[in-house]
Parts: structure tokens; sequence; C-alpha cells
């Protein structure tokens, strides 16, 4: 009888880990996130955040006076390096898939300040 108790026990530990661990979709999603947010400390007090809304969009949060405080040039750079790390991490998570890629900026409460995209 007690070997059968810790067999139950075993099994229900083993379903409760195999429960907690993330899904395939939560590594990918945390991998494209994690190779985009050096630009966090690359852009300081303008790049906020990040979020994967569908597998193909990535939004990011931005400190909307910062953000226009940037002249042209520096806002354009900006989105090019968002759009080229995006695009690496999203291929190096997907490999051989192909996808049109959208990148949204927006402010504090959502609003879209830009768009970039590109197609793989």
């Amino acid at each position: 009888m007690a070997g059968l108790r810790f067999l139950a026990c075993a099994v229900v530990a083993m379903l409760a880990v195999g429960c907690s661990s993330p899904s395939a979709q939560e590594r990918t999603t945390g991998a494209e996130l994690a190779a985009v947010a050096p630009l966090k400390t690359r852009y300081p007090g303008v790049v906020m955040g990040f979020d994967v809304r569908s597998p193909e969009t990535l939004i990011v949060s931005l400190d909307l006076q910062s953000y226009l405080d940037m002249d042209d040039g520096a806002v354009a750079a900006m989105q090019r390096d968002v759009l080229r790390r995006w695009r690496a991490a999203w291929s190096a998570a997907h490999p051989h898939a192909h996808a049109v890629l959208h990148v949204r900026f927006i402010d504090f409460i959502g609003r879209k300040v830009a768009d970039e995209s590109t197609t793989l």
C-alpha cells in the first residue's frame, strides 16, 4: 500500500512539473523578446518595452516625448535597428519559414506612432 501511495505521489508530482513548464510558443516568444531586449539599453528613455501580439507582429512601446525629441535620422536608424533585430530573432525561431513581419511602435496609451514591415 505504501508503494502504491508513493507511486501516486510521484505521478502527481510529474504532472505538476509538466504543466508548469512553458509551451513551445512561450519559449519561442521569450527567445524573440530576449533578442530585442538590448534595444531598451541602446535607446534609453525612448524604447520602453516589447510585446509579441501575434507570431508576426512585434509591439514596441515608446516614451513619446523622448521619441519626438529624436532627430529624423536617429528615428529612422532606431526603426531599422528594431526591424533588423526582430527579423533576425524571428528567423532564428522559425527556420525556413516565410512571413510578413510587422513592427508597430506605440505610445504609452497604445496609439500607433509608426509601423515597419519586412518580408521573409
